[in-house]
């Protein structure tokens, strides 16, 4: 287990859900991986490689199916193990790391940026969109298609539990976005109104189903009974490679605190997961820095990523809830 604090506050952050979205986990993630490189004082290799595989177990027995982290991590230890195989020294190793790092985050950035040029091109004047849940790559989507000098208003509905629906409706008011919100029993209602429905994954398995917040799969249930075009905006960073091996998502049940009092029996039970899958026959296309790609494509730019020998040692176990930090 390790012990230096930016890896602690990290698993702390990401445990309590106190981040915002799957790829801002992700920068969090590397950058506390930087800083406990930048202070390794081990001389020997192996014992520079066993301290960040020690924070990468440590992070992964909080996370869950969030393919960004995953992959982020996977491409900081690929360049590592290769500097490894090729007898790199521990300053080398370090200096490494530190380029992988930046390389990622520089990725990143501008991956997201492209996913909002492609985004804001499905939104015309005049048009009323659905937002479901929060997702921060839709709301650069959004910000970019008013940039763009389009005119169009967006309805949102709260998420529960947790009401991630909600949390943008401020910033997207501080911006002149018009923005109508309701409750999640509306959706029937509300987006056969609508000219296009965007939506956030977490997660995008090799088989094309997107992992999103619980209300989601209804959500483009309504869309595909009214002809209504189901978005998901994804970059590559979302793209599960873990799901070649056959593993499933890893889901996470619904708190009993999110639905019942301290007033209700204890004996009554709380049932239900935080996170479904969307099929990927209701989804139109998914946004993606590439442009848009039909969610059967996702496998084919699976086969091209780089992964990490002992990041996938450590996967399978992840996936069925069984990795444990050592001490």
């Amino acid at each position: 287990m390790s012990d230096h604090p930016a890896i602690v506050t990290v698993v702390e952050r990401i445990h309590a859900d106190a981040i915002g979205g799957a790829a801002d986990i992700a920068k969090e993630v590397v950058d506390a991986l930087l800083q406990l490189n930048s202070d390794i004082a081990a001389d020997d290799a192996d014992v520079y490689i066993a301290q960040i595989m020690d924070a990468v177990t440590d992070i992964l027995t909080v996370t869950p199916s969030f393919a960004p982290p995953i992959n982020a991590v996977h491409r900081l230890l690929g360049r590592l193990e290769a500097a490894n195989r090729a007898g790199a020294s521990v300053t080398e190793l370090k200096v490494e790391a530190q380029l992988a790092g930046d390389d990622f985050l520089n990725w990143a950035e501008a991956a997201l940026d492209r996913v909002a040029q492609y985004g804001a091109e499905k939104i015309n004047d005049g048009d009323v969109v659905f937002m479901y849940s929060m997702s921060s790559t839709v709301w650069r989507i959004f910000k970019r298609a008013k940039a763009n000098g389009r005119s169009f208003e967006v309805i949102v509905t709260e998420s529960r539990p947790g009401n991630e629906g909600l949390w943008t409706v401020n910033e997207m008011h501080e911006h002149g976005i018009p923005v109508a919100v309701s409750i999640d029993a509306n959706i029937g209602e509300l987006v056969p109104r609508c000219d296009a429905v965007f939506v956030g994954a977490d997660a995008i398995s090799s088989d094309g189903f997107s992992f999103v917040k619980v209300g989601t799969y209804p959500t483009a249930l309504v869309a595909a009974a009214h002809g209504v075009p189901f978005y998901v905006a994804a970059d590559s960073l979302k793209f599960d490679s873990s799901t070649l091996l056959g593993l499933p998502f890893r889901g996470e049940s619904i708190p009993r605190a999110d639905v019942l009092s301290e007033d209700f029996p204890e004996d009554v039970q709380v049932v239900g997961d935080l996170f479904e899958a969307v099929s990927p026959q209701l989804v139109t296309a998914l946004i993606t820095e590439m442009g848009l790609l039909s969610p059967t494509a996702v496998v084919s730019v699976m086969w091209e990523m780089k992964l990490s020998e002992r990041l996938n040692a450590l996967i399978p176990a992840w996936a069925r809830g069984e990795l444990r930090s050592h001490d």
